[in-house]
């Protein structure tokens, strides 16, 4: 099935470097003369980004809180919230969408056609992060007024969506025949920002059918602190006073949301030329931009002919901290999968932008290895959350291939239980007015579990709820 999605490629770029890529940068830019979005945003034009990560009811920590803090400022001037700040950006992406769909398919074809939408999320997103989620869709229109044969939405968890579209590429071949009821295997999604994974049992074969093996993972430690590792490596190297000139503060002090036109396109020259096609050995250089290409060869700072060398043992340097921690997140499914006693991982697949990194792919490839898991990249890792979702929403025979998720969090009510001396706290206690008896207040009535087995085809039953105090 997967050999027939079509993947829409073509999303504007004000650069043909960056233009024809499988995804675009989900950034918004609300500029006097208009919004501009994802690779039309000039490098200097401070943009909002990582919006979504608002949606959670809990604060983002790190980079991410940084970015948050940096666009905050914007949203209040423009008096808009995260939703309506995504379902703009949305709004571009299915305007784009069915402008596509006129030039491929025509309008009179596709318009009669019908339609399942299918909606991504992060494996960890809250029920209400996802309610916020399908709220911003709706806002940007994705409605029968634009899809006239809309039928119906779906929200799918990006592993799952990664999970569906290994299977389906592992279907008929050698990796297929080698998985055995009760094997595993890991969904590393590795991002521009984060890298999440989770790990997958088989529960039925001929055609395979996983469950969730372990609770979801993840870290911000994705492909774009290699970017911020670059500028700190750059002002040592360059010196602060010449790194001012086309940066204008410090490398610590550069927003996460803009940067100086000079400096961007730099950033740029280097995302694309030196890290993406970085394996270990390279020796790359960089143009430097005026006034730094008129600066006389400098060969302590690796300055020759108007640019700089970046050496094999500086690439190294940038790429150690995602790696380690990636490692770290590895390790974390793998000691997971052994607590359970259920499944014996055999396989990595990695998936997502930042696994066609060379030299990434490579580092976690023999760490992978040195732990016993074959690790496998399949074709179109950078579209295969998008190219598995496609595929869930194309199911017919009504059979999912993920039989059981596990629960993300505890779920509980508030309840009051008759008081049992001794079980329950004197201080809860209280005589209820409707029945005159002696209960125990401020009390939890358990219904789910963290990391409780979900069946994808039923409501969980045959267990009695749990019950403590939770206050």
């Amino acid at each position: 099935m997967e050999k027939h999605i079509r993947v829409v490629n073509d999303y504007p770029a004000r650069h043909t470097k960056i233009g024809t890529k499988e995804k675009v940068p989900s950034e918004i830019a609300y500029m006097p003369d208009g919004v501009e979005w994802g690779s039309l945003i000039p490098t200097n034009v401070a943009r909002l980004m990582w919006t979504k990560l608002q949606l959670e009811l809990v604060a983002p920590t790190g980079d991410a809180a940084k970015i948050i803090e940096e666009g905050a400022l914007t949203a209040q001037v423009l008096d808009k919230q995260p939703v309506d700040i995504i379902a703009d950006f949305l709004t571009k992406v299915k305007e784009h969408t069915i402008k596509h769909l006129h030039e491929v398919y025509r309008q009179e074809v596709w318009s009669k056609l019908p339609i399942t939408l299918v909606v991504t999320v992060p494996a960890v997103w809250s029920d209400a992060a996802k309610d916020s989620t399908l709220g911003a869709v709706r806002l940007a229109g994705f409605d029968t007024s634009s899809f006239p044969q809309l039928k119906r939405t779906v929200l799918a968890t990006e592993p799952e969506a990664a999970a569906i579209y290994t299977i389906k590429t592992m279907r008929g071949t050698a990796q297929d025949q080698d998985l055995k009821l009760g094997d595993s295997f890991i969904i590393c999604d590795m991002g521009g920002g984060t890298v999440d994974l989770v790990a997958y049992r088989v529960a039925e074969l001929d055609p395979t059918v996983v469950e969730e093996a372990t609770v979801g993972t993840g870290d911000q430690c994705g492909g774009s602190f290699i970017d911020r590792a670059f500028l700190r490596w750059l002002e040592r190297r360059l010196g602060t006073a010449d790194f001012l000139k086309i940066a204008g503060c410090r490398s610590e002090d550069i927003p996460r949301t803009s940067m100086t036109a000079k400096l961007g396109r730099m950033v740029q020259d280097f995302t694309l030329e030196v890290k993406s096609g970085f394996s270990g050995s390279e020796t790359n250089f960089l143009r430097l931009p005026a006034p730094l290409n008129a600066i006389q060869d400098d060969r302590a700072r690796g300055i020759m002919n108007g640019e700089i060398m970046i050496s094999p043992e500086d690439m190294v340097e940038m790429f150690e901290f995602p790696i380690r921690r990636v490692y770290e997140l590895i390790l974390d499914q793998i000691l997971q999968a052994r607590r359970i006693k259920q499944a014996q991982i055999k396989y990595l697949f990695m998936v997502g932008e930042f696994s066609e990194s060379p030299y990434m792919y490579s580092k976690v490839k023999a760490y992978a290895e040195a732990n016993g898991l074959k690790t496998i990249r399949p074709a179109y890792a950078w579209s295969a959350i998008v190219r598995g979702a496609t595929a869930k929403g194309l199911e017919g025979d009504g059979r999912p291939i993920i039989k059981n998720r596990k629960c993300r969090r505890h779920y509980g009510t508030a309840c009051s239980l008759h008081f049992i001396s001794g079980q329950h706290r004197e201080a809860d206690s209280f005589i209820c007015a409707f029945d005159n008896v002696k209960k125990a207040g401020k009390q939890i009535s358990w219904l789910l579990k963290k990391g409780q087995d979900l069946s994808t085809a039923e409501m969980p039953h045959g267990k009695a709820p749990m019950y403590c105090r939770f206050w």
